[in-house]
């Protein structure tokens, strides 16, 4: 009964509003990430920052609500130090980030809208010369940002998120050099990014 609530009030707050014209944005992005350490068994390991890619697809049900698709990626070095290992490890790797959320606008006028929104996915950390084994995690993200409109079907998009690839404590990423990695804490990986694209509005 509980959960059969949760999913009509989850419905309702989706559907369209009277007078309301649906729409879809797709919005191609580029940003950069900033550097993310943690401790790990006798060092520290790191995610370097570098620039990323981003796309968002956003479809309005209703005016002040969007539920959004977002696809990331970071190409970055990963590198490591520890007691444990014969020499520091720096190897090439991919933060890749697939993550379906709801924003909540509050508008401004036509032409400008802030909005903040939650998002839950996947992420995973990939290594495409061979050095690891990829690892994927389900994550969670916050965004914050604003939308200003050119014309009715041009706008530029600006923001800042934080996406946690959730792990649990004492798992281990990618370095073994003993017999784990001691994490300290269930996201030791803090990726933010700040992020301008180009939406383009397709209306219904």
């Amino acid at each position: 009964m509980r959960y059969s609530l949760i999913g009509i009030i989850l419905f309702s707050f989706c559907l369209p509003s009277r007078g309301w014209g649906q729409q879809i944005e797709v919005t191609p992005s580029t940003g950069y990430t900033f550097g993310s350490g943690f401790d790990i068994t006798g060092g520290r390991a790191k995610l370097e920052g570098n620039v990323n890619l981003g796309l968002f697809l956003g479809y309005t049900p209703k005016r002040f609500t969007e539920l959004e698709l977002s696809y990331n990626f970071l190409g970055t070095n990963a590198t490591a130090n520890s007691i444990y290992l014969t020499e520091d490890v720096v190897s090439r790797s991919q933060l890749h980030f697939v993550m379906f959320g709801v924003n909540r606008f509050i508008i401004i006028n036509q032409q400008l809208t802030f909005f903040s929104g939650l998002k839950l996915g996947s992420a995973t950390l990939g290594f495409p010369e061979g050095d690891f084994e990829d690892q994927s995690r389900f994550s969670v993200g916050v965004q914050v940002g604003m939308k200003y409109f050119i014309t009715d079907r041009i706008g530029l998009r600006t923001q800042a998120h934080l996406l946690l690839p959730v792990i649990s404590e004492g798992g281990s990423l990618w370095w073994n050099p003993n017999t784990g990695i001691g994490i300290s804490g269930w996201s030791p990986i803090l990726p933010f990014s700040l992020n301008a694209g180009m939406i383009v509005r397709l209306g219904m």
